[in-house]
């Protein structure tokens, strides 16, 4: 089974090929440059590195959400465009649970967290425990103020992930002083970590997409549509 990750939900972006449960190959930028223009390229690096044609491909997994809203829906767009003319299996997947992925085999538990700005954090939690990860939160968007109330329900081992853990770990720090930061080298998603949730999927019809059923996931109204509901209700 070949899969084919895609994350651009943030600035990073990146994109993966995983073959029967192993890496093959993986591209990853930084940059902040726009996903449109870096996206197909670190596709394409990532495909031909592997040895392979998209025609080898037997899914296209992509972070369908939370995320930048341009991000989201470069990435999803990318993903239906590849998997359209040949028809291939599309899985959707959390950004959240991507982010959380590199923990997997660290007892602890995972808090992925987005800056979502407007003073919210885009928010998921997992237990990481014995190489498997289960979902204790929904997807959501929250403050830190209740990002705090959350986390002081669980008395284990706390580690923040993603773009929104510096600052969450200096807004929480003296309230759960145990909580920790994962290192550099993983705090941000990557499409590897997509694939490889994808390919722990497709024994599942649910968890499968056509091209035209998938979408992306934003849990909230963009900034141009909530400043548009609030004229409308002044």
């Amino acid at each position: 089974m070949v899969i084919l990750g895609i994350d651009s939900s943030a600035v990073s972006a990146s994109a993966a090929v995983v073959k029967d449960g192993k890496l093959i190959s993986e591209s990853f930028l930084n940059v902040g440059l726009t996903h449109s223009v870096t996206l197909l390229s670190l596709i394409k690096q990532s495909v031909d590195g592997a040895g392979l044609s998209v025609s080898d491909l037997d899914a296209v997994a992509v972070t369908n959400g939370p995320g930048s809203f341009t991000g989201v829906r470069i990435g999803v767009a990318t993903a239906k465009g590849i998997a359209q003319p040949e028809g291939k299996k599309c899985v959707p997947v959390s950004t959240l649970e991507a982010i959380a992925y590199p923990l997997i085999d660290t007892d602890c538990v995972a808090v992925s967290v987005m800056d979502a700005r407007c003073n919210q954090v885009y928010c998921a939690l997992f237990r990481c425990e014995n190489g498997k990860m289960t979902r204790l939160t929904e997807d959501d968007a929250i403050s830190l103020d209740s990002l705090r109330d959350i986390i002081k329900n669980y008395n284990e081992k706390i580690i923040l992930i993603g773009d929104g853990a510096d600052i969450s770990y200096k807004y929480l720090l003296n309230d759960i002083p145990d909580i920790a930061i994962a290192s550099p080298l993983i705090k941000y998603q990557r499409a590897s970590s997509v694939a490889f949730i994808a390919s722990e999927r497709l024994d599942n019809k649910e968890n499968i997409k056509t091209p035209d059923e998938l979408v992306p996931s934003y849990l909230r109204l963009s900034q141009a549509e909530r400043e548009l509901k609030k004229k409308k209700e002044q």
